[in-house]
């Protein structure tokens, strides 16, 4: 559930994001307009300027709002990755059954046979989940099955042995025509 709740969050975020970037982009194009009309009434004779000004600067100002909203949602997005990531190591920790102690302090693992394993600082969520994987890995070695191909390896051998025969007559009767 957290997973569905964060990617809610943050389909929301870069829909903001999403609406702040047209919003700049289209202040952008009016900022250009803008300095085009002061472009062309400076570099006239008459000079005639009707206050473009506080275009220029509103233009320049909602540009900067905007991208600064963009950068604030990254971050964000950022944050809520991480902090879903934190999560869900700690998940993978209690559904192992792994506990932080006070005393010793830290993420302590008990295992089936009754050994208690120091797993790291109680801060430090997804390094205690790396050592509990490495060691819980070490615990589970696969267990060799033993397959029918030994039979299989025994039925060739006659085969081989039926093969063997046939060039012997073959080189019988090529000797037998000498």
């Amino acid at each position: 559930m957290k997973k569905q709740t964060a990617a809610a969050v943050t389909n929301a975020i870069n829909d903001k994001s999403e609406e702040a970037r047209k919003d700049a982009l289209f202040e952008l194009r009016s900022l250009k307009k803008d300095l085009a009309q002061l472009e062309k009434e400076l570099s006239s004779k008459k000079c005639v300027i009707e206050d473009p000004a506080f275009d220029l600067v509103h233009s320049a100002f909602e540009i900067f709002r905007h991208t600064q909203v963009m950068a604030e949602n990254r971050k964000l997005t950022a944050q809520i990755d991480e902090s879903l990531e934190k999560a869900s190591f700690k998940d993978y920790l209690d559904a192992k059954g792994a506990r932080v102690l006070k005393k010793p302090e830290g993420w302590h693992w008990i295992s089936p046979q009754g050994e208690m394993h120091y797993l790291g600082e109680s801060n430090d969520t997804q390094a205690a989940a790396e050592k509990l994987e490495s060691l819980i890995t070490k615990r589970k070695k696969p267990v060799a099955k033993k397959a029918a191909k030994p039979a299989a390896k025994k039925a060739e051998p006659k085969k081989d042995a039926a093969s063997k025969a046939e060039p012997k007559k073959e080189d019988n009767k090529a000797a037998e025509k000498n």
